[in-house]
């Protein structure tokens, strides 16, 4: 196998276009091998408001592109079973050939989706910031139905009531 060479000026445009993220000269596998261990052994918190912007702007967009989900996954190359598991579980981190094709396929940008999906890290806090913010603002405001109330109030009250002994 003949090694890849890149010249000074394709790598610096090749990191130009990686917008902020952290780049590195041994590929994606070696950094991020370790990412099922975190989630499963309290590393990272699995839930951060950036894994939930990641899955919600997938279904979001696809569906801003009146996609069903078996349209995009077809498009897209990617086992319908994979982009369900995408876009409703927040732990779940894609492979990036996945997030590649999916960043293609609806006409997003490949560095940032892979920081969203749990891929890659970024030094740039804005994008951080404002996955947070579309995060927070993707819940919908609904009414609570009559059951839902009466949970609340009742779990509430428990609340109220019940002393929580601090552990010292």
């Amino acid at each position: 196998m003949r090694a890849l060479r890149m010249s000074d000026e394709l790598f610096r445009k090749r990191a130009n276009e990686e917008n902020g993220c952290m780049i590195s000269a041994i590929g994606l596998r070696p950094l991020f091998g370790k990412r099922q261990e975190l989630s499963h052994h309290g590393g990272a918190p699995a839930r951060e408001p950036v894994r939930f912007a990641f899955s919600t702007l997938i279904s979001y967009r696809r569906r801003a592109l009146r996609l069903t989900m078996e349209t995009l996954a077809e498009k897209a190359r990617v086992d319908l079973d994979e982009l369900l598991r995408i876009e409703e579980d927040t732990d779940y981190v894609p492979e990036p050939r996945t997030v590649h094709q999916l960043a293609t396929e609806l006409k997003l940008p490949i560095p940032q989706l892979l920081v969203l999906s749990g891929n890659a890290t970024t030094a740039n806090a804005y994008l951080t910031e404002a996955a947070v913010r579309f995060a927070a603002r993707s819940r919908a405001v609904e009414k609570l139905n009559r059951e839902q109330s009466d949970a609340l109030n009742e779990f509430v009250k428990v609340l109220i009531k019940e002393k929580v002994e601090a552990n010292k």
